[in-house]
Parts: C-alpha cells; structure tokens; sequence
C-alpha cells in the first residue's frame, strides 16, 4: 500500500516539474523519464520466438527449437527488450535498489509492446508472486509494480490480492544450473483465485529459461484457465 501511494505522488510529481533523463541525465521536458536519443537506443529484439520470446536469428520463422521439442506450459509470450544495458540496470535497480519510479518506465514500454503487436488481450493480468519471505524482506514486489502500470495502461484488471501465492521459498534460478532450475520451482504455486476459462497474462521483470514461468502457467492451467501468455520487461538468452 505504502508503495503504491508513494508511486502516485511520485508520478504527479514528475509531470509538474522536469527532470532528467534517467541514463545521460539531460534535461527532460514534464513527465518524460529518457531523453529520444537513449529510448531509441534501448535493446529491443529484432526476432523472438513466439512461444518463449527466446532471441531468433533476423530471418528465422515460426517457434525457436525448443519449444518444438518441448512447448512450455504458457501459450505465447512478449518481451519488450533483451536483458542488456541499459535495460539490465534499470531492471536490477527497480529490483534491488528501491528505485520503484522504475516500474513506472518499464511498465509503460512493456505495455506499449504488447499494443503494438496487436494481440487479443487477456481477461486478468496475473503478476508473478515473491514468496511472503522475500516480500518481507524486499519490502514490494517489483512485478506487481510493473503489472500495475500495464494494468492501467491496457485497461485490463490485475488479480485479486492472494489469488496466486509462491508457497516455496525457492532460491534464486539465477544460482542455478539450468538442469536444476525446473526442479527448483515445481509446485512452488497454489492458485486460490477463479481462473476457469479465463485468458491470463503474467506479467514479470526478466525472462531467463523460462522455468518459472511455466510452473506458474501449469498451476494456472490446472485451475482451469483456458490460455496463459507471458509479458516481460527483458528476455535474456
């Protein structure tokens, strides 16, 4: 609750006073968070598969080799830039330095991603969950700040608080070999909210293999929900 009051005043804020950009730091007219020349520069992808978002080669066509092997648990999936800088900072400010204006900037990248590529959009938007530890300690969980944004963007409502719960405080994939990462989030999940029939969009910081996503989306489709897509900020790989 603190946090997303303090995000409304800091926007309000933001469109009465200029400031600057947040990579070269030049002077920005009201309300606008990068200078022309550092959005234009951000890393955005030039081919993804669309089932995973995983980076393709420029003239490849169709899903990426593994998810013709192996389709994940989701149905399709978005990712507004690749995980490299700047975006890598911005994400890994907003997620480890408090810096949640942040959520702000991605969310509406993210968002206008997703209106760009035409899609029919979901019914609810579903942000991935922190475990009640790691909220704890982290104090917000950045991709329920990000959803939020999308949310209001879109105009597509975000689920109800507890709806989706993490139950296993699983550690970071990012520790792990990628053997182990799937393992690490099984049934790391309950789905106490109504889903049935519903088109889902989950929305989070950083896609790296994907194993997260999938464990959520496999929960979601066991409580009945007809279609699961993914929305990130950033795609690594």
């Amino acid at each position: 609750m603190y946090f997303s009051v303090y995000n409304r005043l800091r926007n309000i804020q933001d469109w009465l006073f200029p400031g600057n950009c947040l990579l070269c730091r030049a002077r920005l007219p009201a309300g606008a968070d990068l200078c022309p020349s550092c959005d234009a520069s951000l890393p955005r992808p030039e081919a993804a598969c669309p089932r995973c978002a995983a980076p393709l080669a420029s003239d490849a066509a169709g899903n990426c080799g593994a998810c013709q092997q192996r389709p994940p648990a989701f149905d399709a999936a978005k990712a507004a830039f690749r995980y490299a800088a700047p975006v890598d900072r911005l994400i890994q400010d907003l997620k480890y330095h408090r810096r949640l204006t942040l959520a702000r900037v991605l969310g509406r990248r993210l968002a206008d991603h997703v209106a760009a590529c035409d899609v029919a959009l979901p019914d609810v938007i579903v942000p991935v969950p922190l475990h009640a530890v790691r909220l704890r300690e982290r104090g917000y969980n950045q991709s329920l700040e990000i959803a939020r944004v999308v949310s209001q963007q879109l105009k597509v409502p975000v689920s109800a608080h507890g709806a989706v719960e993490r139950v296993r405080a699983t550690v970071s994939q990012t520790k792990l070999a990628p053997e182990a990462r799937a393992r690490n989030v099984r049934n790391a999940f309950r789905i106490s909210g109504d889903f049935a029939g519903q088109c889902v969009a989950l929305v989070d910081d950083v896609m790296t293999s994907g194993h997260t996503a999938a464990a959520l989306a496999k929960s979601l489709k066991h409580a009945d929900a007809s279609r699961v897509s993914v929305w990130v900020v950033a795609r690594a790989g």
